[in-house]
């Protein structure tokens, strides 16, 4: 998992990769040009030992050829995401997405409306929750976030215990266009 926003200064050049079946959670540190789209990550020997763990590599009989796995995952990752898939991916991942740190104040999941912000801009910290707590199309969560950049709102959040002020996407669309 990689959380690309030029606000989020901390998680820009991690990569989170969570291994299912061993669960491991490992940050690693890219190196690259963001401007190229070039990166460069060093795996150790640790990290080798756990993904071919991760995998039931071990104790085959068969010689694995590291650098070669890492080459054929490399070239299978697409360069764009559409925004259903990435939106599909963030909901089946939200517990793990929640403990790193990447969303505003994880523990609010229910949206209950938009505020103006007379300080500052949205964070896409608070916008991406629309994208995990919210059942809604992505791509009307897309033209949400582009009308509440526009006009310099964000989202307000509330607990579990203050449903009762639950607001819908489509009446935020609404207000704003």
């Amino acid at each position: 998992m990689m959380f690309l926003s030029d606000e989020d200064k901390d998680s820009k050049d991690n990569l989170f990769i969570y291994m299912r079946n061993t669960k491991i959670l490992r940050k690693l540190k890219m190196y690259g040009n963001h401007y190229k789209g070039t990166f460069e990550v060093y795996i150790n020997k640790k990290l080798e030992e756990e993904l071919t763990q991760e995998l039931c590599l071990n104790h085959t009989g068969n010689a694995f050829d590291f650098l070669r796995f890492l080459q054929q995952l490399n070239d299978s990752i697409p360069l764009e995401i559409t925004s259903e898939t990435k939106t599909e991916t963030l909901r089946n991942n939200k517990n793990i997405i929640r403990s790193l740190g990447v969303i505003d104040e994880a523990e609010k999941t229910i949206l209950i409306g938009d505020k103006h912000l007379s300080v500052g801009n949205p964070r896409d910290k608070t916008l991406r929750k629309l994208y995990l707590y919210t059942d809604a199309d992505p791509k009307d969560i897309d033209v949400l976030i582009t009308l509440l950049k526009k006009f310099n709102r964000t989202v307000a959040w509330t607990t579990e215990d203050n449903n009762s002020k639950a607001a819908d996407i489509h009446k935020l669309i609404s207000k704003l266009s």
